[in-house]
Order: C-alpha cells, then sequence, then structure tokens
C-alpha cells in the first residue's frame, strides 16, 4: 500500500455509480475537496480534506467492504499526495448558494433536535426536510429549504452564532447535494412536506448509521464542495 496520503484511489467504478455515490461513501469521514472520475479506466481519486480524514475513510474500509448499488469498490492511498489535474476554476467547499445548508454545531453543552434547528431555522423560510447525524467532526444537521433566498438569508444571519447562550456556535455551509432524501420522521430527522413517513423500519433498529438511513438525490452536482 502506498504512504498515506489525503488522495484516495478508488477501483471498479461502474458507469451506474455517480459522483454523489462516490461522495456518500467518504462524507462520513471528513470534508472532500475534490473529485476526478476517470471513466475510461472504471476508476476514480478523491481527495479528503486532509491525511487523517483518509487514513479513517481507508481503516474503516479495510473491516468493511464498501459497495455502491451492488458493486464491490476498492479504495487505497493514491500515490499523488495533492490531485492538481482538477480545474482551477472549481468551486471551493460551501461557496456556491445552494437551497440545502450542512450545519456543524460547536460546542454542544445542551441536545440539539430537530425541533430546534426547526425553530432555529423556519424564520428565514419555509424549511422542507431536516436530516441530524452525529460523526466524528460532531453534530451536523442538512437543512434543506424550498427556496435558495432563504438559506442565503438564513446563512447570513445565523453563521456563527450560538443557538444557547455561550454554546452550541452555528457553523452554517452550503452543502452541493441537490435534494434530501428523508426516510423517517423521527427526532433525527424530519420531512416536513410529507407527515406519513414512519418513525423507523420496522425490524431494524431505530440507531442506523446516517449512512444507512439516509441517500442523497443529485444531478451533476459539482464535484468540489461535497459537506463534511
Amino acid at each position: 500500500m502506498s504512504d498515506p496520503s489525503k488522495v484516495v484511489h478508488v477501483r471498479n467504478v461502474g458507469h451506474e455509480i455517480s459522483e454523489n455515490d462516490l461522495l456518500q461513501l467518504f462524507q462520513p469521514f471528513g470534508v472532500i475537496t475534490k473529485l476526478v472520475m476517470l471513466r475510461a479506466k472504471n476508476q476514480a481519486l478523491l481527495q479528503m480534506q486532509d491525511v487523517p480524514s483518509a487514513v479513517k475513510a481507508l481503516q474503516f474500509y479495510s473491516n468493511v467492504q464498501p459497495s455502491i448499488r451492488g458493486r464491490n469498490v476498492y479504495v487505497q492511498f493514491s500515490s499523488h499526495q495533492e490531485l492538481t489535474t482538477m480545474d482551477q476554476n472549481a468551486q471551493g467547499r460551501g461557496d456556491e448558494p445552494n437551497r440545502i445548508l450542512l450545519v456543524t454545531i460547536h460546542h454542544m453543552l445542551y441536545p440539539i433536535t430537530v425541533d430546534v434547528l426547526h425553530q432555529v431555522f423556519s424564520p428565514h423560510g419555509f424549511v422542507e426536510k431536516i436530516v441530524t447525524f452525529q460523526k466524528s467532526a460532531g453534530f451536523q444537521a442538512l437543512i434543506q429549504y424550498q427556496v435558495q433566498q432563504s438559506s442565503v438569508s438564513a446563512r447570513n444571519s445565523l453563521q456563527g452564532r450560538n443557538i444557547y447562550d455561550g454554546c452550541c456556535q452555528l457553523d452554517i455551509q452550503f452543502s452541493n447535494l441537490d435534494e434530501l432524501q428523508v426516510n423517517y420522521n423521527n427526532e433525527r430527522s424530519r420531512d416536513f412536506t410529507n407527515p406519513n413517513l414512519p418513525s423507523e423500519q420496522k425490524g431494524r433498529s431505530s440507531q442506523q448509521g446516517y449512512g444507512d438511513m439516509y441517500s442523497f438525490q443529485g444531478s451533476g452536482a459539482h464535484p468540489g464542495g461535497f459537506p463534511q
């Protein structure tokens, strides 16, 4: 295996596998800054924000076989320490306005629920969907507004603010997802446009991981700027 690198080499990437499929596979481990699909070789190169994030991903997938759409993919450190082939004009993470926000909560001394987030973000516009998840980076949420104008207003007003006095600071970026798909309405996720969703999948623990419970739908989402 190559020396640790923030660039991950992915093999057996079939044509049915999209950029968003790969991003979803790696986003629990850290910020993804660049992605190059090598379609002719059925491969991809994916750059994490830093080496520790890539190490975490490969350590996890050394014990769990990564699979996308029923196809096993194989991951290893790239011999590249940095991806330099990307278009230099590519948008960086969180720069391009979008109706979906990625929210990280720092100094979380009190529990934050979907209801709390809805109360904080709904004054800026109609919130369609909220998904929350706990990762090594801390507590995070994806918040989808009906229109982009609302998300821009919310980010401008709330970035760096505390939900509670002296704690639960909001760190807000734009996601590059096109649509959140929520499967369950419970304390961790809510689709405000579909109140009839079940609270959990029958016969399955409600404590499934974020990657198990939620999928993303996107069309041509920009490879730069996928959320942590």
